[in-house]
């Protein structure tokens, strides 16, 4: 034992596993409540479902979500063009229900089902995706009961 040990009484040395069991308590339910809060889709209005069609700008293949850029015709500047993004599932998730890196390419026109984004911006998360052969890709990790249990937090 070294001086410091000696020196230590048996309620002193069970304080100290006291103190280092409420922070450790306390470090894994801050890192909970992160995790927790990346899986909320309160950004996402589930009471409103909308539909745009464009061309595929790209589909980020990356986790934590795959993004697909979309060229939206521009409602508000004839001729110009509006960019959106739409938040899906994990590479792994959509992998699952059919999605690949090659299921969207550039330039393809799709029309993009979606729950907008609250604060307004141009995208949100996608619902369902129509490629131009007519085949339907499904999103992943969003329901309308999802945002609504989330806003009720």
């Amino acid at each position: 034992m070294s001086q410091g040990e000696k020196s230590a009484s048996p309620a002193m040395r069970g304080r100290n596993i006291v103190t280092a069991v409420v922070l450790l308590t306390a470090v894994l339910l801050t890192a909970m409540g992160v995790a927790q809060a990346h899986h909320t889709y309160a950004l996402f209005d589930g009471s409103k479902m909308r539909t745009v069609t464009g061309t595929v700008a790209k589909l980020e293949w990356t986790n934590p979500h795959t993004f697909v850029w979309v060229y939206v015709p521009s409602a508000e500047n004839a001729g110009k063009y509006d960019l959106y993004a739409f938040e899906n599932g994990s590479p792994n998730a959509v992998s699952k229900v059919g999605w690949s890196q090659s299921s969207l390419r550039a330039g393809d026109k799709i029309a993009v089902q979606y729950a907008p984004l609250r604060d307004g911006r141009k995208g949100g998360h996608l619902v369902s995706v129509k490629l131009p052969d007519g085949r339907i890709l499904h999103g992943v990790g969003f329901s309308s009961e999802s945002s609504a249990s989330s806003q009720k937090k």
